[in-house]
């Protein structure tokens, strides 16, 4: 019942509403019969039957898929808005294009640099270790020489490898202001 009900919906509204009228109208005749005029006959029935529009929402909430049914109706009221002020429409579609381009691009920054492991076996496990000279000779973290490097590889017992990186930065001259890379 409930699957005829999304798709017949036209139906069973129809149905429902001759239904209520079906009861309103023998009350009517009741009270027609009991001696009552036809507009004071129908007063009463319709005090009697109670509030019909209560009656009508409260049986089309029990036929479900009514949240599909208000979706529908809200996509539909906002087309129409959005049919009748076209130049609203281009800023919303084109507020919104940026805004999600603009999350993506961060996210994709995001994702790269703080979120997804290096392309390393167990990752967790990487360590960074350096040369340490005494402070005459520029303090901590002085840059390692190859022959160290190739000598730390020999001796390692500790690490499953050795390997060295070069940050460093360059200086651009090349136009008018050198700049910094």
């Amino acid at each position: 019942m409930r699957l005829q009900a999304l798709f017949h919906r036209d139906r069973f509204a129809q149905k429902l509403s001759d239904e209520i009228r079906f009861h309103l109208d023998e009350q009517m005749e009741e009270n027609i019969a009991a001696g009552m005029s036809p507009g004071e006959a129908r007063h009463a029935a319709e005090r009697l039957f109670g509030n019909s529009t209560l009656v009508n929402e409260e049986t089309r909430a029990t036929w479900g898929w009514t949240w599909l049914e208000e979706i529908t109706q809200d996509l539909r009221y906002g087309l129409r808005l959005l049919r009748k002020s076209p130049g609203f429409t281009a800023v919303a579609v084109l507020t919104l294009a940026l805004g999600i381009g603009a999350n993506t691009a961060i996210f994709s920054v995001v994702n790269a640099v703080l979120l997804k492991s290096l392309p390393f076996k167990d990752p967790e496990q990487l360590v960074m270790v350096w040369n340490r000279a005494a402070a005459a000779a520029g303090g901590d973290r002085t840059p390692l020489a190859v022959a160290d490097l190739l000598d730390w590889r020999a001796q390692n017992r500790s690490f499953a490898d050795i390997a060295a990186f070069h940050g460093d930065s360059f200086n651009y001259a090349g136009g008018d202001l050198p700049e910094q890379l």
